[in-house]
């Protein structure tokens, strides 16, 4: 079994220290973005280790997020301040260009950078991203709800109860593994995700989603025909079984020319653990060509 070399450090940015683990130290260098917004990177690991043993992979909280620590003097420009955050990461471990792969939510802060940062970018993976505009993603949400709705007198029950918004872990993880049921192909994997997070963190996690989406509603973007003229290299990973329609997909595929589109059967929103093998062949191809 190859062994995979792993640190944990804080990178400072502008007000805040950035929790971060990385894993490898060789091969191309990837940051991984992960979703939410406003979960931390935990819910990606340990399954997604794996990706240390072919790049040099690069989890971090965002701001706000996890484990990272700062002041809320950011909240007026959520967006601006986590393109700015992800470019003082990279600066921070001293690489010029980057690939970087986005787990949902973090398709749309992948997007953000390219277009900000072109010159630091190098290849993108798209994984189950969510709509890059902001017309689209709001339709998502709405979508997204009607599914979570099989559990929702349930969901509602906890969310509503003194330990939920006290933040108390045990409460918080269950909530979320109710909500993440319907994520998957099969269902009861919905327990293998790490989802068990700080008082703080939990508290966070809603407050931070929430500025997002508002911010979303009032500040209109579309991404789609900004990231054409980039042509950068992407990997665009769908699943039959996500949340995430596949339609929204195939708009990204179809506006990023040297894109490829990959569909994965049987997996839902979380492919690492609904078809890992298949999910990190073809991470492992994308980055080595």
């Amino acid at each position: 079994m190859k062994i995979i070399e792993e640190n944990k450090l804080f990178v400072p940015v502008n007000g805040a220290q950035l929790f971060c683990r990385t894993f490898g130290n060789q091969n191309s260098p990837v940051i991984v973005l992960h979703g939410g917004p406003g979960l931390g990177f935990n819910y990606l690991l340990p399954q997604m280790i794996e990706i240390g043993k072919f790049s040099f992979a690069i989890f971090y909280d965002q701001r706000g997020t996890g484990s990272s620590i700062g002041k809320d003097d950011w909240l007026l420009d959520p967006f601006q301040t986590y393109i700015d955050d992800l470019n003082q990461v990279r600066e921070a471990f001293g690489l010029k260009t980057i690939s970087l792969l986005a787990h949902s939510f973090g398709g749309i802060l992948a997007s953000f950078y390219a277009l900000a940062f072109p010159q630091h970018v190098d290849k993108i993976i798209y994984l189950n991203s969510v709509p890059i505009s902001s017309a689209d993603y709001i339709a998502f949400v709405k979508h997204r709800s009607q599914i979570v709705d099989t559990h929702k007198t349930e969901l509602d029950s906890i969310r509503q109860s003194v330990a939920f918004l006290q933040g108390d872990p045990e409460t918080v993880e269950r909530f979320y593994r109710l909500y993440f049921k319907n994520y998957f192909s099969n269902p009861s994997l919905a327990h293998t995700l790490t989802l068990r997070m700080t008082p703080k963190a939990a508290i966070n996690n809603f407050k931070i989603y929430n500025l997002f989406y508002d911010d979303i509603t009032k500040n209109s973007f579309n991404l789609y025909k900004k990231i054409k003229t980039l042509n950068k290299q992407s990997l665009i990973v769908a699943c039959d079984k996500d949340v995430i329609p596949l339609y929204y997909m195939e708009q990204l595929h179809k506006n990023i020319p040297s894109s490829k589109l990959t569909l994965i059967k049987d997996s839902g929103h979380f492919p690492y653990i609904d078809q890992p093998k298949i999910l990190f062949k073809n991470i492992k191809n994308f980055l080595d060509k």
